[in-house]
C-alpha cells in the first residue's frame, strides 16, 4: 500500500475475499511511519494468503481502533490488539495447525508502551492470563472457533472486562463450559448471552470446585437482559438455582430452544427443600419465555420452588413432552411456575 503514509483521515479498513494478499502495508518502514491515527473499524475476511507480519500487527496497535473482525484469515496468527477495542470478533480461525499470538497492551499509569503477549494455540484458550486488560471490550463475537475449548481461564482481574455487554457464541464444539467462576462474578454489565450449536456444551457457568469464602460469593448478573440458548445437545440445565434467587434480577427474554438433554432450567438439590414449605423466587422483568423442542425437560426447577413472574406477556412452551412443571395465572395476571 503505497499512500499508507497519507491515510490519516481514515475510518473504516475493510477487506475480502482476496485470495493472494499476503501484506496490506508491505514495507516495515512505511508500516511505522504511517499515520492511521483516525482508524476505527478493521475488517479482514477470507483472506487465506494474509501473513501474521509486523507490518501487518501495526494497524491493530491505533488507539482510535474500536472494532476488529477477522474472518476465516488462518494465517495471520499474530495480534496485537489496542487496549481501547470495543468490539472483538474471531471466526473460522483454525484451519491450520499453528500456534497464534494475541498481544493486548498492559496499562500501567495510563501508557501502553509495555506489551504482554496472550498466546492462542489454535485458540483454544481466548483469554488466559491475568494481567490483559480488555475493560472498553463491549462486545465479543466467537464463531466456528472449532479447537475453542475454554474463552476465560486463571484468574481474572475484577476491572478488565467490566464493560462487556454483549456475547456471542456460536459453533464452537469443542467449548465445555462458557464463564468460569471468577468471570461470572465480574460482568456487571453483560446485557446479551447468546449461544448456539455449541455440541460439547456441559455448563453456562464451570462449577465451583474450591470451598473459600471468596468464592461463596454469589454470582449475579445485573444487568443480563436476554439469554438465548440454541442447539446446545449437552446441556442438562441453564443455571443452578442459586442463580434465580437474586441472581438475574433484569433477566426479561428466556429462550431455550433445540437443547435435546435438558432435563431443568434451573438445577437444585430437592433434598434440601422441606415438603412442607415452597421456596418463592421472583423473576420480575421476565416477559418472554420460550421452552421449544426439549424432549427431556422434566421441570423448569426442582420439586418445591415456586417461580413468579408478574411482568410475563408471552409464554411459550412447545415440544416438551415430558415437562411437569404447572403453569398458571393469579388474578392479579401474575404468571407461576410450580413443579
Amino acid at each position: 500500500m503505497s499512500v499508507a503514509n497519507s491515510l490519516g483521515q481514515l475510518h473504516t479498513l475493510k477487506i475480502k475475499s482476496c485470495s493472494q494478499l499476503e501484506d496490506i502495508i508491505q514495507d516495515r518502514q512505511v508500516a511505522y511511519k504511517c499515520l492511521l491515527q483516525s482508524l476505527r473499524e478493521i475488517s479482514l475476511i477470507d483472506l487465506p494468503q494474509l501473513k501474521g507480519r509486523d507490518e501487518n500487527g501495526i494497524m491493530l496497535t491505533q488507539s482510535s481502533l474500536q472494532k476488529l473482525k477477522v474472518h476465516n484469515c488462518p494465517q495471520l496468527t499474530h495480534f496485537i490488539i489496542s487496549i481501547t477495542i470495543q468490539k472483538l470478533s474471531f471466526s473460522e480461525m483454525t484451519e491450520k495447525k499453528q500456534k497464534s499470538n494475541v498481544t493486548v497492551p498492559e496499562r500501567r499509569g495510563g501508557t501502553s508502551t509495555c506489551m504482554e503477549y496472550l498466546t492462542i494455540s489454535n485458540f483454544e484458550e481466548l483469554f488466559k492470563y491475568p494481567r490483559y486488560n480488555l475493560s472498553s471490550l463491549e462486545i465479543l463475537c466467537l464463531y466456528k472457533l472449532t479447537e475453542l475449548r475454554v474463552i476465560w481461564s486463571g484468574p481474572i482481574q475484577v476491572e478488565h472486562f467490566q464493560n462487556l455487554t454483549r456475547l456471542k457464541v456460536h459453533n464452537c464444539r469443542r467449548l465445555r463450559y462458557i464463564f468460569s467462576p471468577t468471570i461470572a462474578r465480574n460482568l456487571p454489565q453483560l446485557c446479551t448471552l447468546i449461544i448456539a450449536h455449541c455440541e460439547k456444551l456441559e455448563q453456562i457457568i464451570e462449577k465451583d470446585q474450591t470451598s473459600s469464602q471468596h468464592h461463596l460469593q454469589p454470582i449475579c448478573f445485573p444487568k443480563l437482559n436476554w439469554i438465548n440458548i440454541i442447539n446446545c445437545e449437552n446441556l442438562k440445565c441453564l443455571s443452578p438455582i442459586t442463580l434465580a434467587h437474586g441472581g438475574l434480577p433484569n433477566l426479561g427474554l428466556l429462550y431455550l430452544k433445540r437443547v435435546s438433554k435438558l432435563e431443568q432450567v434451573f438445577e437444585g438439590d430437592e433434598s434440601n427443600v422441606s415438603r412442607d414449605e415452597e421456596k418463592v423466587i421472583h423473576l420480575p422483568g421476565l416477559i418472554d419465555l420460550v421452552l421449544g423442542n426439549l424432549p427431556n425437560l422434566v421441570s423448569f426447577s426442582p420439586r418445591g420452588y415456586h417461580f413468579v413472574f408478574p411482568s410475563l406477556m408471552d409464554l411459550r412452551v412447545t415440544g416438551c413432552p415430558n415437562i411437569t412443571t404447572r403453569f398458571s395465572v393469579d388474578s392479579e395476571k401474575s404468571m407461576h411456575a410450580k413443579t
